[in-house]
């Protein structure tokens, strides 16, 4: 069976679509669950993981480096809940994470603006204005940050294998069109695309921990992993670094022989 990852906007119902999906299939729901999971196993706040996924920059971000240790934490935690195969996962950047495993199916739930600024106004209890700020705040800021840590347009209707425009179609529908792909041959899932996956997963889990060891966290190192055995490529500024990123992807869960192409750069001393 295909692992199912979907975006939407805010009022689109794409929850609900999501919900039923799950129900339907007798798939686990997930949303907040990786955002937890994420938190909990890097020991970060859950708070600033939603902030990186939803919040547009402030100010002062736009200037510095962009919070790409986030990045990696959910990447692991989207990954490591993919493999558990028989999922429904919604937002959390997991339509992009997923993007090259031919089982993961990606969908985005739209609508026009004016139709979810009414079922905003109507589920929050409040006024037009409030629920147009809402509904634009939140756009806008998965937006930007989607711009900032992937370099794509999140309306960019090539991202996805389904565009629902609820607009358009009710829930009902818009979940009869995603159980039709998830029971099409293009995406069921095969031992070459687990072990896709499974490479993909370790590759994340190996990134996420790096970014998460104050040793390793400064580095820029590539991960690519084939059945457990990890190599790792780039330049960093020490032999005590190279071997410190060695030494930390040797003991993540999974690995079980890491090779180095890490090269030592020193800059001049002037």
């Amino acid at each position: 069976m295909p692992i199912i990852a979907m975006t939407r906007e805010k009022g689109s119902l794409g929850s609900n679509i999501a919900q039923e999906v799950a129900r339907r299939l007798s798939y686990q729901f997930l949303r907040n669950d990786i955002l937890q999971s994420a938190a909990r196993e890097y020991r970060v706040r859950e708070s600033r993981l939603v902030g990186a996924v939803e919040e547009a920059p402030g100010f002062l971000e736009r200037f510095r480096r962009p919070r790409f240790r986030y990045r990696s934490y959910l990447e692991a935690a989207v990954l490591a809940a993919a493999l558990q195969d028989r999922v429904v996962m919604v937002g959390r950047w997991s339509t992009l994470f997923l993007r090259g495993i031919p089982h993961a199916i990606a969908v985005r739930v739209c609508a026009p603006f004016d139709v979810r600024t009414r079922r905003v106004m109507e589920r929050d209890r409040i006024d037009r204005d409030e629920a147009a700020r809402r509904t634009a705040a939140y756009d806008d800021g998965v937006r930007a940050r989607m711009r900032q840590m992937f370099d794509v347009d999140w309306t960019d209707p090539l991202l996805y294998d389904l565009v629902i425009n609820t607009g358009a179609v009710g829930v009902s529908t818009a979940v009869g069109q995603v159980l039709a792909l998830a029971a099409a041959p293009e995406f069921q899932a095969t031992e070459a695309s687990r072990r896709l996956l499974a490479d993909r997963a370790l590759d994340a889990r190996v990134r996420a921990v790096m970014k998460a060891t104050p040793a390793t966290a400064p580095l820029e190192v590539d991960v690519h992993s084939e059945a457990g055995h990890v190599r790792l490529a780039g330049v960093v500024g020490s032999e005590a670094a190279r071997d410190s990123a060695v030494a930390v992807a040797r003991e993540v869960e999974g690995v079980l022989q890491v090779s180095s192409e890490v090269k030592v750069f020193r800059r001049p001393v002037r």
